[in-house]
């Protein structure tokens, strides 16, 4: 039986049955079997990890030691490709950029309305050319993680600029210029932005359209008094959407000045060991644990308050 002559409202069940292999396996066949995939199937989500090689995962990222297996060679484009396929995912043996390139714009046409998670790791990597074509392409980019050992601080603000329709949470770790400030060409959207190691080169006040930030300030964080005072003044009294500010600091030093930048804006109550209320019409809060501090609004309080009320580890 010739699967494609099916109706559609039946291939929709049917391919509601299967796995992603499967699936994937018959989108190689022809273009008429991508465009009827286009039609009645969708894929959810994908995770995307490049690192040493690509590694594509429906749904959620898993390791790479379990996207290890048996090599085949696929025709994608008229290209000869090699990779392992997975019920749930896909591991591309190709270092090359172009048949990287070429295998995600054969995923994104066939399947158009997916969402997309992406990891780019341990070594400089044709990041900006991927989220171009994804922006381009008005994909919807959920999460993007950028974790850069080599020296890459010629593109990594062009990569941010492309980041700033990402949802749910942006990472990054790479190396920035000690005296650079990023300045955003438009607010951010990510709901999250966590920036590990040099986080020198985010100002604060430019993030405020996210709901969360956490960053690690760093032994050579050259933020200062000035710096806090001015960031929690044009917070408080903005009402923008940023809820909670995570900072994880060294030293003593930083410490004191968030401190004191904090208790700058209100008369302090302390609620217990840990958290304490600058009185403030609007309520702002911090909490205070090891090496790090929680500034955050009455309302991410409350849900903090909440969630420790019905056991979830915080």
């Amino acid at each position: 039986m010739n699967l494609l002559r099916l109706p559609f409202v039946v291939l929709i069940e049917v391919f509601k049955n299967m796995n992603f292999e499967e699936i994937f396996l018959i989108s190689l066949l022809s273009k008429r079997a991508r465009n009827t995939l286009k039609i009645t199937c969708v894929i959810p989500h994908f995770a995307i990890n490049l690192s040493d090689g690509m590694y594509i995962h429906v749904e959620h990222y898993i390791s790479q030691s379990r996207m290890t297996g048996k090599v085949f060679n696929y025709l994608i484009g008229a290209k000869k490709m090699r990779f392992s396929l997975y019920p749930d995912g896909i591991s591309l043996q190709e270092k090359l950029h172009e048949k990287q390139f070429l295998l995600i714009e054969h995923l994104l046409d066939t399947f158009p309305k997916s969402t997309i998670s992406i990891t780019f790791s341990y070594k400089t990597l044709p990041a900006l050319e991927f989220m171009k074509i994804f922006n381009q392409r008005g994909v919807s980019i959920k999460s993007f993680s950028y974790c850069i050992s080599g020296d890459s601080s010629e593109f990594n603000p062009k990569i941010l600029d492309e980041c700033t329709e990402v949802t749910e949470h942006i990472f990054v770790s790479a190396n920035f210029p000690d005296n650079y400030v990023y300045t955003p060409p438009r607010p951010f959207k990510a709901k999250k932005v966590c920036v590990w190691e040099n986080s020198n080169w985010l100002n604060l006040e430019e993030f405020m359209s996210c709901r969360c930030i956490s960053l690690e300030l760093g032994e050579n964080s050259n933020r200062t008094a000035k710096t806090y005072n001015s960031f929690f003044t044009k917070w408080m009294d903005s009402g923008a959407p940023l809820q909670e500010v995570k900072l994880v600091f060294f030293g003593e030093p930083d410490y004191r000045m968030i401190m004191s930048a904090f208790r700058n804006h209100g008369t302090e109550r302390r609620i217990n060991n840990d958290w304490f209320e600058i009185n403030r019409k609007d309520g702002f809060f911090m909490g205070t644990f090891g090496n790090y501090i929680i500034v955050c609004t009455k309302q991410a309080y409350l849900e903090k308050f909440r969630e420790n009320e019905a056991g979830i580890q915080y």
